[in-house]
């Protein structure tokens, strides 16, 4: 079996459990996602759909202020909170690139007595960036910021084994 096919074996097996997709944008986190929502019935949040919802655009660097991100997050983690208490998994998409939002992920699983389970997209900075540059030509979805892209990765924190991790590596060229 492979470590995907295992994945959707684990959230097939599951009740109410935080599934946190963790990487650096352009590591696959979307293309896992819909490989794993086409085998599972997991709610899938993300915070990409969010932005979009409320009007802003990646592409056009339209992004939210401070008060706008606390309530992109306010409206992710309400989202979360209220599927997890309903006994539903949550697949949830986004970079959560630091210890800390992961963190504030788990405190927000432990209060309604959920399971938690980082999905780590372990891909080289280097194969991240043509990922980014081809998109950039393409423009098969959208494309971050050069500027946002370089700060994210270097606010990388990779999780560790403590964290209960399942690393998965995409070869999307």
């Amino acid at each position: 079996m492979s470590k995907i096919e295992d994945l959707i074996s684990l959230i097939n097996r599951s009740h109410g459990n935080l599934y946190i997709l963790c990487g650096l944008p352009y590591s696959g986190k979307t293309h896992l996602s819909r490989l794993v929502l086409q085998e599972t019935d997991c709610e899938y949040v993300s915070v990409d759909n969010v932005l979009e919802k409320l009007g802003y655009d990646w592409n056009t660097n339209k992004l939210p202020d401070k008060d706008g991100w606390n309530r992109v997050m306010d409206i992710v983690r309400e989202k979360i909170k209220g599927t997890l208490e309903n006994g539903f998994n949550v697949l949830y998409d986004s970079t959560n690139h630091t210890r800390v939002s992961r963190d504030k992920l788990r405190e927000l699983a432990d209060s309604v007595g959920a399971g938690i389970k980082v999905i780590y997209m372990e891909v080289g900075i280097r194969d991240v960036r043509k990922r980014w540059r081809e998109n950039k030509k393409t423009k098969k979805r959208f494309v971050l910021d050069e500027r946002l892209l370089n700060m994210t990765i270097k606010a990388m924190e990779p999780p560790g084994a403590e964290e209960d991790v399942i690393v998965i590596s995409l070869d999307l060229n």
